[in-house]
Formats: structure tokens, C-alpha cells, sequence
């Protein structure tokens, strides 16, 4: 299910989950309150300027950034490098197939280009 798609209060809920999973990898500390307005801040992004990609590719961005860069820092700032660069993964995956120069089924992170529904 596209971001698009998602109930705006239970991708809150998703994104505070990811927030707190993502500082306790991290081992930093935020009380509470900086969390809501993290992870209200996060949902809010992800809905205006990433809607056509899925949660997964968000949760695989956090993932990927604590474990491969030095941006440390849980912030607005680092978690847009890291989507971005998540974001860069997939097309990069996705146009190595469609060049054909490649076989879908042993290129790591290829998914082909999702179609939206719409209405008719």
C-alpha cells in the first residue's frame, strides 16, 4: 500500500514506532513530546513528498541510514538524506532491469514501477 493510501492516523502511529525504534538504535534519548513532534512531523512529510513509495521503503531507509552513514543525529534533516538515498537505491535498482541488462530476480531492491489505482 502506497503512502497515499495510508490512513493518516495509523501512519502516525507507524512513524512514532519507527522514531522510537530508530533513537533506541541509535542509543540516543528524547522524552515523549519531541517523539509526537518528530513522528507527527515524519508522517506529514512522507504524505507530501513521498506518497507514491511504500511505508516498508521508509522503514528500509532508517534502517539502511543507522547502519550506513554517520548521520547520527535523528532528525527533519537526516531522515530526508536517508529516504532520499533509499529512494536512489530502488530507482537505481529498477532502471537496471528495465534496461535489461540485468535479471529482476537477482537485483537486490527491484520492484517494478507501481501502478496507483485510480478511479473510473
Amino acid at each position: 500500500m502506497f503512502i497515499s493510501q495510508e490512513n493518516k492516523d495509523e501512519l502516525t502511529l507507524k512513524c512514532a514506532d519507527l522514531i522510537s525504534k530508530t533513537l533506541v538504535e541509535l542509543g540516543q534519548f528524547k522524552p515523549d513530546e519531541d517523539i509526537v513532534i518528530l513522528s507527527n512531523s515524519l508522517c506529514n512529510d512522507i504524505r507530501r513528498d513521498f506518497s507514491n513509495i511504500m511505508f516498508m521503503d521508509i522503514q528500509n531507509a532508517f534502517s539502511n541510514g543507522v547502519r550506513n552513514t554517520d548521520l547520527f543525529a535523528l532528525n527533519v534533516k537526516t531522515y530526508y538524506k536517508w529516504i532520499y538515498a533509499w529512494r536512489q537505491i530502488i530507482w537505481d535498482a529498477r532502471d537496471e532491469v528495465e534496461n535489461k541488462s540485468a535479471n529482476p530476480r537477482r537485483v537486490l531492491h527491484y520492484r517494478p514501477e507501481p501502478k496507483l489505482l485510480t478511479n473510473k
